[in-house]
């Protein structure tokens, strides 16, 4: 019975990611002639090579601060007993949720931009001589991901310390533990796998960012998905636009496979010790 249940959502699984997938991998093998001529082309080229490092760059980058600051967003939302906190932090979360990608870009331009209101605050206030160049910069790209990802990282964390008993960290007070001591000993380890699930969330959907990079990093933005975009929408080359996006998501893949099985080896031994 519960493999019946569960069958509805295997056939959207392998028919929505599985089946796409594996047409892409074999586009990249199989055209022209069946070979891996097109991942040799990419790793012999710089461009493609070099806009793969920065996308991962760029993608850790986001991913350490968003996992940062939703431990610290979703622990205070989860231990304040004032209301108002609770609505103001609760809408700064997810207000990145109620507007479109395109809307939420170009708000990001109208602040950074030479005249724009970051620039002008700062000059109003003495900080800066001359408006500084933001727009069009790894750090545009930067803080434009990282508000579109920060709720993706906030939720499931919050949702971790909602589980937990409110009672820990008084009791590990009470045992002499300082409560920086005790969040840090008891609660974090508790949470540990929804910390690293949203960690894993944020550099997945991240790594295949395309409006962002394009918008706030301009036009020639080396981030592999404007790459692709390249070689489908002006090479015409779509066995070499399928292998850059099977490179990239076996890259992604590895690197989460990987972190995953390290932080498990990692509690194995605490728990051996």
């Amino acid at each position: 019975m519960g493999l019946l249940l569960l069958a509805p959502a295997v056939v959207l699984l392998v028919a929505l990611f599985v089946v796409p997938i594996v047409r892409i991998i074999w586009q990249a093998l199989a055209e022209p002639t069946f070979g891996l001529d097109r991942f040799r082309e990419f790793w012999a080229s710089p461009a493609p090579r070099r806009a793969l490092v920065t996308t991962l760059r760029i993608s850790g980058l986001v991913t350490l601060l968003c996992t940062l600051l939703s431990v610290l967003v979703a622990w205070e939302l989860h231990s304040t007993r004032s209301r108002l906190v609770r609505v103001v932090l609760w809408s700064a979360a997810l207000f990145p949720l109620w507007t479109s990608g395109v809307v939420r870009n170009y708000a990001f331009t109208i602040i950074l931009q030479r005249r724009g209101v970051l620039n002008t605050g700062l000059l109003s206030l003495g900080l800066i001589r001359e408006p500084l160049t933001l727009l069009y910069t790894e750090a545009a790209v930067v803080m434009g991901i990282f508000y579109t990802m920060l709720p993706y990282a906030i939720l499931p964390v919050y949702a971790s310390f909602a589980t937990l008993d409110a009672e820990l960290v008084p009791a590990a007070e009470s045992l002499g533990a300082s409560r920086l001591r005790a969040i840090v000993d008891v609660v974090l380890p508790l949470a540990a796998p929804s910390i690293f699930a949203a960690a894993a969330i944020v550099f997945v959907i991240s790594v295949g960012f395309y409006i962002t990079p394009i918008l706030l990093g301009g036009p020639h933005s080396p981030f592999l998905a404007t790459f692709v975009d390249i070689q489908i929408y002006r090479l015409f080359d779509f066995p070499g636009a399928a292998a850059t996006a099977s490179i990239l998501f076996f890259t992604a893949f590895i690197i989460v496979g990987g972190a995953w099985r390290a932080v498990g080896l990692e509690r194995i031994r605490r728990v051996l010790g």
